[in-house]
Formats: structure tokens, C-alpha cells, sequence
């Protein structure tokens, strides 16, 4: 790949070396750091910019919308970069008019995943305050992040840990509900026929009971994984419970033969 290069400059007098100042200092440390991120957050967004670029389809290069910039902030400092906008290509989508900006797509919030993390780790342990003067003490954080902007992070991260940890409950209760459907055809046997038959003619041996369980629906089927909330999802789960149904005897049986049912044998 290209080679970037940067150059930084730390002076130190004479003075600061007598008085025991040895090494990089924090301040040293956050302008180096600042730099190299730089340096590094400007060339992987022209990275991918670029590879956005070419259709997917016809391997061409998609048309300019328009070129703006876009400020990132990172655990090393905030990066200004440049930001376009690329058309849907002409020739695989005629007739649609639309534009996006690749660097959205990797960093929607403009800011990183680990600022956000440490951010709220932080801010769960001590004050909003005190976090964000920690923050800008051992990071080169801008003065701009005060404690609100420590806030928001901190109440946008813990609604989309809720938000993992319901989808996670969600596929686990739609794998035991794809257990349970995935037999036809559950057999349990209800009441067995007796001789009294004068309290409940019903019960006749000609006449016994058996109760069978199966899905309500196509046994294949799948609840909708693109329901919006979970209030919709309980509702589609109505397709797939299981439901008793009451058989009687062999003969009705075959005869009430519906989808999904099994012959019944003889009690």
C-alpha cells in the first residue's frame, strides 16, 4: 500500500532536563498520538470511500454527488476527513436518482465504538463530570466534551446493550419454539374408555378420547423476523402455539383426517 509519513517536533529545554523531566510527558503523548490518528483515521476513510465507489455489478465507478467533510472523534482526538457522496449507478439502476456517503455506513454516530465504550465505562462508575474531566486530562478529547455530551453516550450505549439483550432473549425463545413445532405431531392420551358410561356417554369404549397436539399452521413456517417490536412478534407467535384438538373414536378419526394428523390405532 502507499506510505504516509509524518513528522512531529517536541522541544524540551535545558531547564526541564535539570528539573528531573525525562521522556514524553502526557502532553507529548497527546500530540503524537493526535497525529498519528490523524494520519491513520484520513487514510483508511479514502480507503474506503474509494471501494465504495465501484459498482458492485458492473465494477464501474459510481457518479459524484458532491463532496463534504466530516468530522470523526476518536479515543485519540477528533479527525476532520473528507466525506462523499457517490450516485447509485446509472446503468444497474435506471431511473432512481439516490446518494449515500460510504463513511455513514462505518461510522454513523461520528464517533467511534471504543470512545463510546470507554465513555460509558466511565460515566458508570463516577459523575458525569468527573468522567469527562478524566477524559480530557489523559486523551486528547477536545473541551468540547463536557459532561452532557458524556451523558448522551452513556444513555445511547446502555439502550443498545437493552437492545442486544432483547433480540438475544428473542432468538432463544424463537430456537424452543422451532424445538417444539419441529414435530408434526404430539400424541397424549387424554382419558382411556371405562364401562360406567352412565355419567358420561361420551366416554362409550366405541367412543374413546384422544387429545392431539399439533401446529397450528404450516410445520415449516417461520415467525417474521422482521417484526418491529416485540408486542408484534408475540402476536405472529399465535401461528405457531400448539393447540388441542379432540378426536373420537378410530372411525371419526380416519374420516377427520385434516393437515398434519396421524391415523390413529385403535384404544
Amino acid at each position: 500500500g502507499d506510505i504516509c509519513r509524518r513528522e512531529v517536533r517536541i522541544d524540551k529545554s535545558e531547564e526541564r532536563l535539570r528539573d528531573g523531566d525525562l521522556g514524553l510527558s502526557i502532553g507529548d503523548g497527546k500530540k503524537i498520538m493526535a497525529a498519528l490518528q490523524n494520519a491513520v483515521v484520513t487514510q483508511e476513510a479514502e480507503t474506503y470511500a474509494l471501494f465504495r465507489r465501484v459498482c458492485p455489478d458492473c465494477h464501474t465507478f459510481r457518479p459524484v454527488k458532491d463532496y463534504t467533510t466530516r468530522r470523526i472523534r476518536t479515543v485519540f482526538g477528533a479527525v476532520e476527513v473528507r466525506n462523499p457522496r457517490w450516485m447509485l449507478c446509472r446503468d444497474c439502476h435506471p431511473g432512481i436518482v439516490d446518494a449515500f456517503a460510504p463513511l455513514k455506513e462505518i461510522c454513523p454516530d461520528r464517533v467511534t465504538p471504543e470512545l463510546m465504550e470507554l465513555t460509558a465505562r466511565l460515566a458508570s462508575t463516577m459523575p458525569y463530570r468527573q468522567a469527562a474531566s478524566i477524559l480530557a486530562k489523559f486523551l486528547p478529547i477536545e473541551p468540547t466534551e463536557t459532561h452532557a455530551t458524556v451523558r448522551k453516550r452513556t444513555i445511547r450505549v446502555g439502550e443498545r446493550l437493552d437492545e442486544q439483550i432483547a433480540e438475544e432473549a428473542w432468538c432463544a425463545r424463537l430456537q424452543i419454539d422451532e424445538r417444539r413445532c419441529g414435530r408434526p405431531l404430539l400424541r397424549h392420551q387424554q382419558h382411556r374408555p371405562t364401562r360406567d358410561t352412565g355419567s358420561n356417554p361420551s366416554c362409550s369404549p366405541a367412543r374413546g378420547v384422544l387429545r392431539l397436539w399439533r401446529c397450528d399452521g404450516d410445520f415449516r413456517r417461520r415467525r417474521n423476523p422482521q417484526a418491529a417490536t416485540p408486542r408484534d412478534a408475540e402476536a405472529d407467535h399465535t401461528h405457531h402455539r400448539l393447540v388441542p384438538h379432540r378426536h373420537e373414536g378410530p372411525a371419526d378419526a380416519a374420516d377427520r383426517r385434516s393437515y398434519g394428523s396421524i391415523p390413529i390405532g385403535s384404544l
